[in-house]
């Protein structure tokens, strides 16, 4: 069955698009001279050893020669230089990510990083047996509306993540029975069945 609904889940990326997740898999700056690529990241959010070692713009190929935990530094190897520089779109293998004087302006994220984003996702505790918080976790930063439903269909709770990795979410309200929570970014929405029985 749950084979079944990644499948499903990947032919509705393949049939109806997929634009984006705001997911913090592209740095949020990014700079060009033409032979040099300065990529800047907020501290702790990635790690060297998860970098790409290799950046393409166009045809041209950039090899990473520089990497600390705020800044990645590629050097041109292969290709023309980046012209003009202050307007590029790199691409990490795992996402393209567009800059525009220096701003991440645009990022499309590739099938497999979307895959990793909600397979890790994870809705819990559950079944929830004491206290009033159900806490949403994703594999990275990711902005998402998240709406809960009892059985009969009714929304009775709704909620926003932005930029969070972690959105613990208030029940106290909610009675013991059984929900939907549904997690929606952009184009692609997912549901978890919750147990809440204190």
């Amino acid at each position: 069955m749950k084979n079944n609904y990644y499948l499903f889940l990947l032919l509705i990326i393949g049939l109806f698009g997929f634009n984006k997740v705001n997911a913090q898999s592209c740095p949020p700056t990014g700079f060009s001279n033409g032979s040099s690529l300065y990529f800047f990241y907020d501290s702790g959010t990635s790690l060297c050893e998860n970098r790409p070692t290799t950046v393409n713009v166009g045809t041209s190929v950039f090899t990473l020669s520089s990497c600390d935990d705020e800044y990645s530094i590629y050097g041109l190897t292969s290709g023309d230089p980046v012209a003009p520089p202050n307007t590029f779109i790199a691409d990490f293998g795992y996402a393209t990510c567009e800059y525009t004087d220096g701003t991440l302006t645009n990022e499309t994220l590739s099938i497999k990083q979307v895959e990793a984003i909600f397979n890790s996702l994870r809705v819990f505790p559950n079944p929830v047996t004491t206290g009033n918080t159900l806490n949403v976790k994703f594999q990275s930063n990711v902005s998402a509306s998240i709406n809960i439903y009892s059985v009969t269909g009714k929304l009775v709770l709704t909620e926003n993540t932005d930029n969070l990795s972690v959105k613990p979410l208030s029940i106290s309200n909610l009675p013991n029975g059984i929900y939907m929570v549904q997690i929606t970014s952009n184009n692609l929405s997912i549901s978890k069945k919750v147990v809440v029985m204190r």
